[in-house]
């Protein structure tokens, strides 16, 4: 009995050392797949690390190229905008210099034409039409107590002659602010010679030009002085600015150019003068019924009436002889402007 107890435990302990050692090798089979397993991942893991590497290596190469590349294309460009500036550049003032020696000629022609003028006895007759016979004699002067000036912008032109005609034919003295009116400027000498005042207006009338600056102006101012001078004889100290003192599209160009040219100009011992009446030549007022209503609109409270026109209208001209008679049946006495004369001046905007 006790030889059977002992040969069952003993067969209990083989029976407990096998499932050992059965256990041992599942445990060893089951921690070397688990190494495999984490080895292959682990080697997987770093290549595709490596390859990760590789291509944001070729990426970045490849977009510091491109970036190379804009940045030569860049360069390119720019050493050709600058190339094309200095060609634009270098063009222009060659341009320039032509337009200035051009220039030059045209006014070096103008002063041989104009002595050529002066020193003929003739004056080449303009025939213009006439839309009324004038009068064979001077109208009877008034002394009313009204004075109305007769002041005539932007020539001399084709028309001035005329218009010279007309007033001459009415004894009619008028004021004529001039600009340099190339071929015509030898009727600034008839204006003149025929008892009319004759003051500065502008050389160039060159809105932009004139009013860039205060130089610019007075540049301008000194040119046409020296042309009526020479063209004439005078040297006349009154003028009217381009669009009057009150005019503000020189604001665009110089901000406060009038305020201080006003005062200029005045301190150099010009008179200037505005306009408190217009025949509507330079606003629509292209008939002579329409300038004649324009011309009726004067300041009915004030003595003295200074009235805008241009002599380089056609309608003008033709409406000079109604406007004249219209002006005479007013009770009206014409003058001529003078530094001494009473002044209309606008309110300064700029």
């Amino acid at each position: 009995m006790k030889a059977r107890i002992k040969q069952t435990k003993s067969l209990k302990d083989i029976g407990k050392a096998t499932w050992m050692r059965v256990a041992i090798i599942v445990l060893s089979v089951l921690f070397l797949i688990t190494a495999a397993t984490t080895v292959y991942f682990a080697v997987k893991y770093n290549r595709d690390v490596a390859e990760l590497n590789g291509a944001l290596s070729e990426n970045s190469s490849m977009y510091d190229s491109k970036i190379s590349e804009y940045e030569s294309y860049k360069a390119e460009k720019e050493s050709e905008k600058s190339s094309y500036e200095d060609k634009i550049d270098a063009q222009s003032n060659e341009y320039q210099s032509r337009v200035d020696e051009l220039n030059k000629k045209i006014d070096s022609l103008n002063k041989q034409i104009a002595a050529k003028k002066a020193s003929s006895s003739q004056t080449k007759p303009q025939s213009q039409p006439q839309t009324q016979p004038l009068p064979q004699q001077p109208l009877n002067p008034n002394n009313g107590p009204k004075t109305v000036y007769l002041t005539f912008d932007d020539g001399p032109s084709q028309y001035t002659s005329q218009i010279l005609t007309i007033l001459d034919s009415y004894g009619v003295k008028a004021t004529f602010f001039v600009k340099n009116g190339g071929k015509y400027n030898y009727l600034m000498k008839e204006i003149v010679n025929r008892g009319h005042a004759i003051g500065l207006h502008t050389y160039s009338h060159d809105y932009k030009k004139i009013y860039s600056s205060d130089d610019a102006y007075l540049s301008d101012l000194k040119s046409i002085s020296d042309l009526v001078l020479q063209q004439t004889g005078v040297e006349t100290k009154i003028m009217r600015f381009p669009g009057g003192s009150s005019n503000s599209v020189s604001k665009k160009h110089s901000k406060g150019i009038m305020t201080r040219m006003t005062k200029k100009v005045t301190d150099m011992g010009y008179a200037y003068f505005d306009w408190n009446c217009s025949n509507g030549d330079a606003d629509g007022a292209k008939t002579v019924d329409k300038q004649l209503s324009f011309c009726s609109n004067y300041p009915k409270s004030a003595n003295t009436v200074i009235v805008l026109m241009h002599d380089t209208q056609k309608t003008t001209m033709e409406a000079l002889p109604k406007i004249i008679e219209y002006y005479h049946s007013q009770g009206m006495t014409f003058g001529i402007l003078t530094t001494s004369s009473p002044t209309v001046h606008h309110k300064v905007v700029n």
